[in-house]
């Protein structure tokens, strides 16, 4: 008897330094759950590689106006020249694929510019996100290729996955919060529809397993203000929250070229260009 009133005793002093004094309060960590009515605000930043959205704080008061963030990603340097992924000719299990020769798409640029940066907000304000566009975003494979190379989506808009070749491609996300594999068959003869359901911290790397040459990065964000950089390394984001926001700087061979580079959104205006340069020589290899 003694050991059955000490093990209730035990259990009644945890039970309620878990459940706080009023047994009527639901007390639940950070995920929350189904049937808590309550917004979690995270307070921290995500670690590298950690998969999260980009959404962090919604604090202060709401924003009701918009601006444009625009800039250039120059490059310091002539681009360097990569070898080609595949060479015209070259034995592959598929000939179609070596028809012509596969160009690294790795670094490319024109006019002093680098492509294929990726530019988004860090954190998503106290403001109304819109909701993702019904527009359908298209990832093909053509020539062997992801076309294109670099792109970034909204959670939720629709994404059909084409194959405009004569053989068979895969695609698999190599993502932290997003799973997906799938074969989409030769010549558009069936597409498939997809739809991320979580943000990414950071740009991953998408392949086809049955070519091991094909890459591709994707970012789906929970909010419309990123892009991906021109070739000639310009870029536009339209309806920007108003205010101090900070925006992340990504490229596959540089990784972070900023974590948290701050623009001040005018209202009804345009921010001062982003304009920053990268040194060539850190592009090769």
């Amino acid at each position: 008897m003694f050991r059955n009133r000490l093990t209730l005793t035990v259990c009644s002093v945890l039970t309620f330094s878990l459940s706080g004094c009023d047994p009527e309060v639901r007390r639940e960590g950070l995920g929350g759950g189904a049937l808590t009515p309550v917004k979690v605000t995270l307070l921290r930043e995500a670690k590298e590689g950690e998969a999260g959205a980009a959404s962090e704080s919604t604090a202060g008061p709401k924003i009701t106006e918009f601006g444009t963030v625009t800039g250039r990603i120059s490059v310091d340097g002539a681009l360097p020249t990569l070898p080609s992924l595949l060479a015209q000719g070259q034995a592959t299990k598929d000939l179609v694929c070596s028809e012509k020769k596969i160009e690294n798409q790795t670094v490319v640029g024109t006019d002093g510019g680098l492509g294929n940066v990726f530019i988004y907000l860090r954190r998503v304000p106290n403001v109304d996100v819109p909701a993702p566009s019904e527009e359908q975003l298209i990832v093909d494979q053509q020539g062997c290729t992801f076309v294109p190379h670099a792109q970034v989506f909204q959670v939720g808009q629709p994404v059909l996955l084409k194959n405009s070749d004569s053989v068979a491609h895969n695609v698999k996300l190599n993502a932290q919060a997003n799973s997906f594999a799938a074969t989409v068959p030769p010549k558009n003869a069936g597409d498939v529809n997809y739809k991320f359901q979580f943000a990414e911290q950071k740009p991953f790397f998408t392949s086809c397993d049955f070519h091991g040459w094909m890459s591709a990065y994707m970012l789906p964000v929970d909010h419309p203000w990123a892009t991906v950089s021109k070739l000639d390394g310009t870029f536009e984001i339209p309806n920007v929250p108003a205010g101090e926001m900070e925006f992340v700087i990504w490229h596959e061979k540089l990784n972070y070229i900023e974590r948290a580079f701050k623009v001040t959104v005018p209202a009804n205006g345009e921010a001062e260009p982003i304009n920053i340069t990268v040194n060539a020589s850190k592009l090769s290899g």
